[in-house]
C-alpha cells in the first residue's frame, strides 16, 4: 500500500503560485505518478480558492498607486524614460495577475483528478467551530478557526485510515500554526503520521 499523503491550504496555493521553489509540486507528480495517496479535506480546496482570489484582488490594489505614480512621473520630463520602464512592468505584472486568475481552477481540477477528496461535513464544521471556542489549538485570532477546521478534517482522514499498513503517512503544511503546537504534533504521530514542513525532504523520502 502506497504512503499517505495531506496537506494544507498553503500548499496549494504554493502549487498554483510556483512560489518557494517546485518543493509542492513535486509531491503533487508523486500522487499523479501514483507513488503516493494523496487524501485532502474538501475544505482545504474552497479554502485555497477563496485565499487566492483574495490575494489576486490585494496585488491588483497595490499596483493601482504605482500606476498613479507613473502618470505623475510622465510629466516631469527627467522621469519620462524611467515612467516608460515602470509603465511597462505594471502591465507585464498584470498580464501575469491575470494568467494566474485564469489557472486558480485548472489547479483545482488537476488536484481533484488525482486526489480522493474527503466531503467536508456539517459534523467536521461543526467540531472544528467547537475546537476554536473552547480554545484548543490550532486557535489564533486571525485564521484559528479555518485551522481548527482544516484539524478537525485531517484527524477524520488519519482516524479512517489507521488500520492502513503504508510505509509513511504525511500532513505537510507550511503553517508554523500548526507544527508549534506540541500536542498537535504528538496527536497525529499517536495516528501513524507525521506533521511535516520540510517539503523538499519530504518529497526526497517519498518518491
Amino acid at each position: 500500500m502506497a504512503a499517505l499523503l495531506t496537506f494544507d491550504t498553503n500548499v496549494i496555493f504554493d502549487i498554483w503560485s510556483g512560489r518557494d521553489g517546485d518543493h509542492a509540486v513535486l509531491l503533487l507528480q508523486l500522487a499523479e505518478a501514483g507513488r503516493v495517496e494523496l487524501v485532502l479535506p474538501e475544505f482545504v480546496l474552497l479554502e485555497f480558492r477563496g485565499t487566492a482570489l483574495r490575494w489576486l484582488r490585494e496585488q491588483r490594489s497595490r499596483i493601482e498607486p504605482v500606476r498613479q505614480l507613473v502618470k505623475e512621473w510622465e510629466r516631469c520630463e527627467p522621469l519620462g524614460d524611467a515612467a516608460d520602464d515602470v509603465r511597462g512592468g505594471v502591465r507585464k505584472l498584470l498580464g501575469e495577475l491575470e494568467t494566474l486568475g485564469n489557472n486558480v481552477d485548472p489547479v483545482i481540477e488537476r488536484v481533484r483528478a488525482i486526489a480522493r477528496v474527503e466531503r467536508h461535513t456539517l459534523d467536521t464544521h461543526f467540531r472544528g467551530d467547537l475546537r476554536y471556542l473552547a480554545g484548543q489549538a490550532p486557535d489564533r485570532p486571525v485564521d484559528g478557526l479555518k485551522d481548527c477546521r482544516i484539524y478537525e478534517a485531517l484527524l477524520d482522514i488519519l482516524r479512517a485510515d489507521a488500520r492502513n499498513a503504508r510505509p509513511q503517512k504525511v500532513f505537510a503544511t507550511k503553517d508554523a500554526d500548526f507544527t508549534k503546537f506540541p500536542e498537535l504534533v504528538a496527536e497525529v504521530r499517536a495516528l501513524g503520521a507525521e506533521m511535516r514542513s520540510d517539503l523538499g525532504r519530504v518529497y526526497g523520502e517519498l518518491r
